[in-house]
């Protein structure tokens, strides 16, 4: 016969291993919480940056189209003036002579030719003759035209608002037709010029953005347009690049400031993707990451090529995604191929920093 205390003990001890047994098999079976993000699909670009120099996009030297003594010059260096102000004359009395005589003959060629019109018109002249005249008139009336002119360019006058830069000759002092008098430039828009390499210069198609700093005002950017790039290079073995500030910016940008040409370009076809470098772990020499399955909740690893790490722990890869893929975030070690899993709930506004 048994003993009763040993029967209840055995009883007792396999009534608890069985509910030890249990309780292990249900924590197994219980699906681990991860946190999760969402990839993210960015711009695979390269940001370069090109000393420059800021110029006037209109700046010309400002020249008489006739010669003489200059009788005054109206501006000074650094002035302000509007398009069609005079800023320089030349003394206009030999002009204005020359004119009055042309006038004087061009009105009397003009009475005669209307006397031999009407005679030509009775049939009291021959053709010929009625042709003289009119071939007469149109000679003194285009040299009238040109003295009229020549004494109208006795003013230098400006083409544009603008600034006076530099002015070469003085009050007095005679210039020949075509000498520059002033320098001039167009104070509303400007021009950048940056110089590339070959290297870089073979990468044009690839260009995507363009803007530009000022050494003078760090921290400011204007955005810029492409005008041209020079194909030839300069003695320097680089290429020049001409740039439109589209911004107005002229209150504090001048000509002669030195500035950064920033260009960015696509450095490769394929997209490029942001997620946290905490997402990343190594199996078998490859970097890959957890993508979450919200049909079945389960993880399945993918590979991934690891580009950059960020200072703020965001890392940039290529892999094989749609941009908008759930991924697990953190806790990645602990996970298995086809795993069930659960996502860590966000926190609720009443829970910041999900503490509750």
């Amino acid at each position: 016969m048994r003993n009763p205390v040993i029967l209840n003990f055995c009883i007792v001890s396999a009534i608890l291993l069985f509910s030890s047994c249990s309780q292990k098999q249900q924590k197994e079976e219980l699906p681990a919480i991860i946190k999760t993000t969402e990839i993210r699909q960015i711009e695979s670009v390269l940001t370069k940056k090109y000393p420059a120099r800021i110029k006037s996009a209109s700046e010309v030297k400002l020249s008489f189209r006739v010669a003489g003594p200059i009788l005054k010059v109206n501006v000074k260096e650094g002035d302000t003036v509007n398009k069609g102000d005079v800023l320089a004359q030349i003394d206009p009395r030999d002009y204005r002579v020359q004119l009055q005589a042309t006038e004087a003959k061009y009105r009397e060629v003009k009475s005669e030719v209307e006397r031999i019109t009407a005679l030509y018109k009775k049939d009291k002249i021959s053709a010929n003759d009625y042709e003289k005249a009119v071939s007469g008139l149109k000679q003194i009336s285009a040299k009238y035209e040109a003295h009229s002119n020549a004494l109208e360019d006795t003013k230098l006058k400006a083409p544009f608002a603008g600034h006076i830069s530099k002015i070469f000759f003085e009050q007095g002092e005679t210039v020949d037709a075509g000498m520059p008098v002033i320098s001039f430039y167009n104070n509303k828009e400007f021009e950048i010029i940056a110089h590339l390499p070959a290297s870089d210069f073979l990468k044009k198609e690839d260009f995507r953005r363009f803007s530009c700093q000022s050494s003078s005002l760090p921290g400011k950017e204007w955005p810029l347009e492409l005008r041209n790039i020079v194909s030839q290079a300069n003695l320097n073995g680089l290429y020049p690049a001409y740039f439109s500030l589209k911004a107005n910016a002229r209150d504090i940008i001048l000509p002669g400031m030195s500035a950064e040409v920033i260009i960015q370009y696509q450095t490769d076809k394929s997209p490029l993707f942001e997620l946290p470098s905490s997402a990343i772990f190594e199996k078998s020499g490859s970097s890959e990451i957890w993508v979450f399955n919200e049909e079945d909740e389960t993880v399945s690893a993918k590979k991934v090529k690891i580009i950059k790490v960020r200072s703020s722990g965001i890392a940039v890869v290529k892999g094989d995604f749609q941009g908008s893929e759930i991924i697990v975030s953190a806790g990645v070690h602990n996970l298995t191929e086809g795993q069930k899993v659960r996502r860590m709930p966000a926190p609720t506004k009443s829970n910041v920093g999900g503490l509750l």
